[in-house]
């Protein structure tokens, strides 16, 4: 797109002056010669459809590019009460067959055979008191139906192999095609895509880096019963990691391990699998199929730059043990679409700075759940904390909540201040 908009003249050469909103549009129109789309995404997940449909009810020409098909399956099932206003105004109903209630965390020692709950409704005001556990394909696949209605353009089984941006535009590649646009957002997840192009993408040391997970379908009515009304993750904290137990639509649960260590799916069956609650809740269940992923807790650099910028687990995946993925995933694309947008409808979106004030506000989250991230693996603070009620006081119980809910932008919250302002920075190496 031009940096100025055509110049006009009127009778003997006068330069003709118009107002702000005629000299955009003007603008945007010029800028449609060359670059067919306002904004190029790549990636349809949460982060990807979440900021192709906020961008596009704008009645921005969004494309975004996708490599699966969906519905696709996909971890990350546990989503936090931050992300519910992104959620609205997207415009999705929580059906029962995608959704399924979720009041807090249950945090579970068997070997000590202490457990506490932390309900959402403890943390400061302002925080809702609930969110959802989701089938993550058919989530998804929600997500993305709602960026086409807004009117987005949404292609599956297109293989990103380049991508770039500069002063005077952004591009996307595919095996068999190139696209121009006038921005560019990676929204690529774990494949980083922009991160890998600039070397941008460095390791969390101190926090998981693999995982292995199932998932169980045919859960029986008395063990179904036991995670009703709450229908709370359960965290399982072990000398080998932590696990996870999450009930699912269609009474189905998904069973995880992480760990800082190199694990296999044999390891998950000798551990977590043969613990007594994992044992009691799938009897008579089927096993479906075993999946590990690793290599993640890593945070991009260099998130945002002229005419491009990283939403989701593209800017950066902390260790999943509080359930933040999706979350931050969904306020990164909301941030973005929102300062984005504008800025494309004003013709202003190749300015160097602009997303600085957002990458300041996604850092301040990103930070606040990295120290509670390095204090659950390298000290005893989840053993104090969630399986010991006295030891803290309830305004410290609800600032624990808070960041807990995914409340991370507030500053009143005396626990994130804590963690911000004195946690041991995680040991990094250069990617």
């Amino acid at each position: 797109m031009p940096d100025a908009p055509p110049r006009l003249t009127g009778p003997g050469g006068a330069a003709i002056v118009l107002p702000p909103q005629a000299e955009a549009a003007l603008l945007m129109e010029a800028g449609m010669q060359s670059h067919p789309f306002d904004v190029l995404i790549v990636g349809a997940g949460p982060a990807g459809s979440a900021v192709a449909g906020l961008l596009a009810q704008r009645a921005l020409r969004v494309l975004v590019l996708e490599k699966d098909h969906f519905p696709r399956f996909h971890i990350g099932e546990s989503l936090l009460p931050a992300g519910l206003p992104v959620l609205d105004r997207l415009g999705v109903v929580p059906l029962a067959d995608t959704f399924v209630y979720k009041r807090g965390a249950h945090f579970v020692c068997e070997d000590s055979g202490r457990e506490g709950i932390f309900a959402f409704n403890d943390a400061l005001p302002g925080c809702a008191s609930h969110v959802w556990q989701v089938e993550r394909s058919r989530f998804d696949t929600v997500l993305r139906d709602l960026a086409r209605a807004a009117g987005a353009e949404v292609r599956h089984g297109e293989t990103v192999v380049d991508l770039g941006a500069d002063a005077d535009g952004a591009f996307v590649a595919t095996r068999g095609e190139r696209f121009a646009g006038r921005y560019l957002i990676d929204a690529s997840g774990q494949s980083r895509l922009m991160a890998r192009r600039r070397d941008a993408a460095v390791p969390y040391e101190r926090f998981g880096t693999v995982s292995a997970f199932t998932h169980y379908e045919g859960i029986g009515d008395e063990a179904w019963a036991e995670f009703a009304p709450d229908c709370n993750i359960r965290i399982m904290l072990r000398r080998d990691g932590w696990g996870w137990i999450i009930p699912l639509p269609h009474r189905r649960l998904s069973v995880g391990l992480v760990s800082k260590q190199r694990i296999t799916p044999a390891d998950l069956d000798a551990g977590l699998l043969r613990g007594p609650l994992v044992t009691r809740l799938t009897r008579g269940a089927r096993r479906l199929e075993t999946r590990v992923i690793g290599n993640f807790s890593y945070k991009n650099t260099a998130p945002r730059g002229v005419r491009f910028a990283a939403v989701g687990d593209a800017s950066c995946f902390l260790d999943p043990v509080f359930s933040s993925g999706v979350t931050l995933a969904l306020r990164s694309a909301e941030g973005v679409a929102d300062v984005v947008g504008p800025a494309l409808l004003a013709g202003t979106e190749g300015a160097s700075d602009l997303l600085a004030q957002h990458e300041r506000e996604m850092d301040r989250a990103y930070r606040t759940f990295a120290g509670l991230i390095d204090r659950f693996y390298n000290s005893n603070f989840a053993r104090s904390v969630f399986l010991d009620d006295s030891s803290i006081d309830v305004p410290m119980r609800r600032g624990v909540m808070s960041v807990l809910a995914g409340d991370v932008w507030r500053r009143e919250n005396p626990f994130q201040e804590m963690l911000l302002a004195a946690r041991r920075a995680p040991r990094r190496r250069q990617a």
